[in-house]
């Protein structure tokens, strides 16, 4: 898992791993910042999506959301976050690196985690949040250290010295 602040700093992350990758974007709060006025909405995001298929190591880029439809024209799936599926994703097969980006660990890290792909953990501040996504925030927070940290040790066995 990687927190970050910016779409630019997942480009970073994608600049620094060798391969191309698919980039899986949550819109809402990620693509485009909460409060987006509904008639900007699917402009901002499109530019978004745009900004990152710009980019050379950036095969593809599938945009999700949990909520309303919002003239999204190029969103792949609606709803079903974190149970998506690679198939339903068009990702079946798909061998290179995978990235989703997401500002809630409670979906959009649940799904990088049963798809085995790298969690982009998109962290904002923003005081205006709605409680239920303030809430969501919180409960994700726990979720990170049980399921996102690596174990200090892998193996059963004691310590060296320790007999």
């Amino acid at each position: 898992m990687y927190p970050v602040r910016s779409l630019a700093d997942v480009l970073g992350l994608v600049e620094a791993i060798a391969g191309e990758k698919v980039i899986i974007c949550d819109i809402d709060n990620t693509l485009a910042p909460q409060g987006a006025p509904l008639d900007e909405f699917g402009t901002i995001v499109n530019a978004a999506i745009d900004r990152l298929e710009e980019h050379p190591k950036v095969a593809r880029v599938i945009p999700l959301s949990n909520g309303p439809d919002r003239d999204v024209s190029r969103m792949v799936s609606r709803g079903n976050k974190p149970w998506t599926t690679r198939t339903r994703l068009g990702l079946r097969g798909s061998r290179g690196p995978i990235f989703v980006v997401g500002d809630q660990v409670l979906t959009d890290g649940l799904l990088a985690w049963r798809l085995g792909a790298t969690f982009c953990h998109l962290v904002i501040d923003d005081e205006a949040e709605a409680p239920r996504q303030a809430a969501m925030r919180r409960l994700g927070r726990h979720l990170v250290g049980v399921v996102f940290q690596p174990m200090a040790r892998t193996d059963l066995s004691p310590p060296p010295g320790s007999q």
